[in-house]
Parts: C-alpha cells; sequence; structure tokens
C-alpha cells in the first residue's frame, strides 16, 4: 500500500496500444491510500490497479471517495493518484469548460468531472477494464429507499453503526492514533467514543491561526478533552496563507478551493508517519442538513432544479466574495458560460430525485466525495492509516435513507451524541463560546506579505511572476484567499503542459520540504488527565 504523501512521489501507469501490441510505462500495480482491514471498508479509502501483460484492470473504494484519475483518449490509458503525474507524461491538457465553469459557481466538480476533458476519476466502487485499446468501466452509486424509521430508531441506530466501526477498527489498529478535534459533532463523536471503548486517541488536535488567542473551536474541542481526559495539541502557530493555499491546491489535484486550513494537520502528522488518524468524513451530511436543505428538499420534489442549481451558485458566491460582488468565481472566470453551468448542476442534482432527501444525497455523492475526501485522501493521506467510521457501508445506507422529517430539525447528530454519552451533554459546540479577539497589530501579518509575494513568484516564475505580485496587492472582487486560489487555477489550467506539470510536481515538493513538520507547528500542549 503506498500513502499518498504527494505528487512527486505518487505512482502511475501508461499503456498504449499500437499495431497489435501495448507499450507500457510506470508502475504495472499499485495500491494507493488506506484500504481497511479484516474486511472494513470503513477503515480506509484507496485505489488501485494492475497490469498481467493482457489486461490493466483498476478499482476504487465502494464509495469512490478516493480520487484514482484516469487519462483516455484513442488507444492510450493512463492511471494516477495524482492528476499532475498524468499531464507531466504527456495527457492531452485541453480543459473541460463547462466542468471548470460549474467549479467557478460551486467550488468543486461533479460525478467524475476534473479541470481536463479527457481526465476522469472512477465512479463509487468503480471498476475499470482496459484490453488491446478498449475500455469498460462499471460503476455507479447507490441511492438506497426510505426507511419509515421512528426518530427514536434513528437516535439510537446512529449511536451503535459507528460504535460498531470504531470497534472494528480498534480491533485490526493497535499504534498510536491522533485525533483531529473540532468544536462540532463528527469529530466529538469519534472522540467519546474511543473513550467509551476505552482506547483514547493518543492526542486530540486542533489548528487555529491565533495562538494564545483562542477561538471557538478550539474552546470547544479543549472543553470536551479536558472532560474526557484526552491530551489536547493546538497547532496555533501563525501560518503562511498563500503558501497554504498553494499547497492544498496542489495536494487536491487542482479539485477543490478549499482545504488551506487543514495543512498545520498536515505537517503535524508528517512527524508521525507510524499514526493512525480518525476523520469525521460524511457524519456532517449524513446527520444534520443546514439550513438551506429545506428549500432544496421542496423545490426537488417539485422538480424545480434550474432554481436549486442558481440558489447553490448563489450561495457559493456569496461567500468567496467581497460585499457588493454576489456573483463569485464564475462571472470573472467563465461568465459566458452560465446557463451550461446550471445545466449541469441542475443534471447532477436530477440524478436524486428518488432519493428519501435529495439534498442529502446530492452533497454526499458530489461535494462531499469530490472535495472533502481529499482531507481524508490527500491532506492527512501520509499517515499510516486513515478511518472514517462514518464512511461505514451500513452508516452510510441508513444516513441515505432516513426520511427527510427525520433530520429536518437538525438535531439527530445532537441527540445521538447526547443519549450515547450523557456525561458530555452539557458541554456546547463551538457556537456556545465565543472568540477571543485578536489583537489589531500583529507584526507576523508582515512577514505574511512578505512571504506571499516570495510564493506567487514561485507560483508564477518568469514575467508571469510581476502580473502574479500586481494581482496580490490590487483589490479583486473576490474575498483575498478565494481570489489567490481561482487566480493560480485559472492560471495553472490554461497554461498547462507537460513541462509545467513537472513545475508543478517540483513545486509542490519543494513547498512540502520547507514547511515545518511535527512538534514545530505544535503551539501548545494541555494534559486532560
Amino acid at each position: 500500500m503506498t500513502r499518498h504523501t504527494g505528487a512527486a512521489h505518487a505512482p502511475v501507469v501508461h499503456l498504449r496500444f499500437a499495431a497489435g501490441r501495448v507499450a507500457v510505462t510506470g508502475t504495472a500495480a499499485a495500491c494507493v491510500g488506506h484500504r481497511g482491514r479484516a474486511g472494513d471498508a470503513s477503515a480506509g479509502l484507496y485505489g488501485a490497479w494492475q497490469w498481467d501483460g493482457a489486461t490493466l484492470s483498476a478499482e476504487v473504494d465502494p464509495l469512490g471517495y478516493f480520487s484514482l484519475f484516469v487519462y483516455r483518449k484513442g488507444d492510450e490509458i493512463a492511471l494516477s493518484p495524482s492528476i499532475l503525474q498524468l499531464l507531466a507524461l504527456g495527457a492531452d491538457p485541453e480543459p473541460d469548460d463547462i466542468a471548470l465553469a460549474v467549479f467557478h459557481r460551486i467550488g468543486h466538480f461533479l460525478g467524475e468531472d476534473t479541470p481536463f476533458r479527457h481526465i476522469k476519476v472512477l465512479p463509487p466502487g468503480g471498476r475499470l477494464i482496459w484490453r488491446d485499446g478498449v475500455a469498460t468501466v462499471t460503476g455507479d452509486l447507490a441511492i438506497p429507499r426510505e426507511q419509515p424509521l421512528t426518530r427514536a430508531q434513528a437516535v439510537e441506530a446512529f449511536i451503535e453503526l459507528p460504535r460498531a466501526s470504531i470497534r472494528r477498527f480498534l480491533a485490526a489498529w493497535d499504534g498510536p492514533m491522533v485525533l483531529p478535534l473540532s468544536g462540532g459533532r463528527d469529530s466529538r463523536h469519534i472522540a467519546l467514543e474511543l473513550v467509551h471503548q476505552g482506547r483514547r486517541s493518543d492526542t486530540a488536535a486542533t489548528f487555529h491561526q491565533g495562538g494564545r488567542y483562542l477561538d471557538r473551536e478550539v474552546q470547544a474541542a479543549r472543553a470536551v478533552a479536558s472532560r474526557a481526559g484526552l491530551c489536547h495539541t493546538l497547532l496555533g502557530h501563525p501560518r503562511r496563507r498563500l503558501r497554504d493555499a498553494l499547497r492544498a491546491l496542489l495536494l487536491t489535484q487542482l479539485c477543490a478551493d478549499e482545504h488551506a486550513q487543514m495543512m498545520p494537520m498536515r505537517d503535524f502528522l508528517a512527524g508521525s508517519p507510524a499514526t493512525a488518524v480518525l476523520d469525521g468524513i460524511g457524519g456532517d451530511i449524513l446527520t444534520n442538513p443546514d439550513d438551506s436543505a429545506a428549500d432544496f428538499f421542496d423545490r426537488a420534489r417539485k422538480g424545480d432544479h434550474d432554481a436549486i442549481a442558481r440558489r447553490l451558485a448563489a450561495g457559493h458566491g456569496s461567500v468567496i466574495s467581497r460585499s457588493g460582488h454576489p456573483g463569485g468565481a464564475g462571472t470573472l472566470y467563465s461568465p459566458e458560460l452560465e446557463e451550461a453551468a446550471v445545466a449541469r448542476i441542475s443534471a447532477a442534482i436530477r440524478v436524486f430525485d428518488a432519493a428519501p432527501d435529495p439534498y442529502q444525497a446530492f452533497w454526499f455523492w458530489n461535494r462531499t466525495r469530490r472535495e472533502i475526501s481529499f482531507v481524508s485522501t490527500g491532506i492527512l493521506g501520509g499517515a499510516a492509516m486513515v478511518a472514517c467510521p462514518f464512511l461505514s457501508p451500513e452508516f452510510v445506507e441508513l444516513g441515505l435513507s432516513l426520511p427527510f422529517s427525520v433530520t429536518r430539525d437538525q438535531r439527530l447528530h445532537d441527540d445521538a451524541i447526547a443519549t450515547a454519552y450523557p456525561d458530555y451533554a452539557d458541554i456546547p459546540y463551538d457556537t456556545g463560546f465565543r472568540s477571543q479577539p485578536l489583537p489589531r497589530l500583529r507584526w507576523g501579518r508582515v512577514a505574511n506579505v512578505v512571504d506571499t509575494l516570495r510564493v506567487a513568484a514561485l507560483a508564477q516564475p518568469g514575467p508571469a511572476a510581476l502580473t502574479a505580485m500586481r494581482h496580490l496587492v490590487t483589490r479583486s472582487s473576490l474575498r483575498r484567499g478565494p481570489a489567490d486560489i481561482y487566480r493560480l487555477h485559472d492560471q495553472f489550467v490554461g497554461a498547462m503542459t507537460k513541462d509545467e506539470a513537472r513545475r508543478l510536481i517540483a513545486l509542490e515538493a519543494r513547498l512540502d520540504r520547507a514547511a515545518p513538520k511535527g512538534q514545530q507547528v505544535v503551539s501548545d500542549v494541555f494534559s486532560g488527565s
């Protein structure tokens, strides 16, 4: 099993069929990611392939949460967990304009799309067979039927199924464990269940960039750690904003517009390569729909998919835009493709018309699968194991089959946690705390500005560096972080060549080597014992 430690070390295989013969370069067999032990599908996300001299076969985990990229054009095929490795081998970098227009409007790709027309990912449970230049791909997402459960039955199931998943993982793993602990529900649920089963994580780690000025996430996490007797590690040193954004963009294979905030966790884990990480991915969308879920549900039942698509785009645009510019990145990078993007999003929503909760199913199989999953498979991918208790097949099927009436009040997960762990029920989540105010004058800002200009020059060498640096000191209609990410993404995709892909692979490795590691990113350790 090869861990996902970056593009420079990612395996790749390339085959070309011509005149009855196959020319092969790269790694003939590979398994990348973290594959569950003892048949536990919740213990890891993975992709694998094998070339036996006549047939190339490949597969991904049942949910397709591991992004195994497949390049297909004419008589050739190539596979890798790194989109940059495929491009560095000479894959056609023709952009997929409509897929990019969707990305500009909602921040992630849909289905199996990527920024490039001839590169896709395998679908959920995907299987690929390639022989004599002909490829067959099977696999699809599952839409379970509605289960007529009462609220009490759903609460009980939301306790017992994660409990069983964590029990299976603990039976297979006896090494050290790190739990990324936020102020929310998913990681708290895992932390308290580990305590319930008598196997506390070696540390619970929380990141923020406020130093000793604790934000509400940290306060909530520390309250849980203190009560549960956990060691709580704070990753609170100031970070270099653009450096982290660039690293995250490359680690997510140009397929996500976020995760820069997770880089402290990646660097912390780099100091403990034999450690397992328990990630709460999937728990939120399967238990707590947000405030827009009801409108989505009502419109989906009326077949008003275009209206939902426009609201999704408008919502994302309002999050990443400055005041007075609600249009988001779409109006800047693909204004002429507004209707095409809406049509693509609308079609992806329509797939879930028969789902008990179309909102939940759409987000689980799209944003969670195609964007949030990069935390588990990319950002945290250097760990010895990444376990995802809420992605056990039983829990996923349960969550996707619940009637919307059971989850509509957004308190199902709260009730499950309070019922299972009553001794902790009085501890508020992050919204119950108030962040400590940061000082107005922070000298780290000056160093960050200098580093930002330097990284801008690294990201766009030569004459383009001056243009990139000028963009950083001029006002954009997008907020500072998204403005940088979308600008870099647009320039990388638009200028992509074999040599550019190789340069970006080298740049990712260079930035990773220069990053602080392990205890260097720790700002505080609190022992709750």
